[in-house]
């Protein structure tokens, strides 16, 4: 009596196993995708071509463990110059002793060897619950942890008004240097109206 080995069984194994292979590898792909999408961001961003878009972008810097400031932007384009256009940025600056400033504007642009943050259209900076600062183009640079305006300005506490054209503010020594048309007002009352002004 002759037995038939039928060979068609091993075949059918093998396609079984590499079948699940593909299933696992895709699945695998899948779930660590969104962990790799971000540096992909980035990426285009530093190196892709004029024009190149992504969405909900968000960038943090750290000093030590310590979070130094985080940026969020509705959208990001690489321009011509190689800098990237951020629209409805959101700056968030965390200080040494736990208080954060934040900074919003319409639109924005930021330079890829420095990291300044450049924003414009309707720019507003909140320093704390009270403290409020109003103008229509400022930079921030986060090296040297500077704001920066050349624009008029205004800027609101509890009880006093400070207006002026240009100004610099250094957020380490929390010095405040304005170029012109100073005018400062306490609780109403115009105490100072001068040319430029430091402190």
């Amino acid at each position: 009596m002759k037995y038939r080995v039928n060979r068609g069984t091993g075949h059918f194994k093998y396609a079984f196993l590499l079948l699940s292979l593909l299933i696992v590898t895709g699945a695998g792909w899948y779930l660590w995708k969104p962990f790799g999408s971000m540096a992909g961001q980035v990426l285009l961003l530093r190196n892709g071509p004029q024009g190149a878009m992504v969405t909900d972008l968000s960038m943090v810097q750290f000093e030590g463990k310590e979070t130094r400031w985080t940026l969020n932007a509705r959208s990001a384009m690489r321009a011509r110059d190689d800098n990237v256009i951020i629209e409805a940025p959101h700056l968030r600056v965390h200080h040494g002793d736990g208080r954060t400033m934040e900074v919003t504007s319409r639109e924005g642009a930021v330079n890829n060897e420095t990291r300044a943050v450049i924003f414009h259209g309707d720019v507003e900076a909140r320093d704390g619950p009270v403290n409020r600062l109003m103008t229509n183009w400022l930079r921030f640079d986060p090296n040297e942890r500077i704001l920066y305006t050349d624009q008029a300005f205004k800027m609101v506490g509890e009880n006093s008004r400070l207006e002026g054209v240009g100004f610099t503010l250094n957020q380490e020594t929390r010095v405040l240097k304005v170029k012109s048309k100073v005018k400062v007002l306490f609780n109403g009352d115009r105490i100072k109206e001068a040319g430029a002004w430091g402190s």
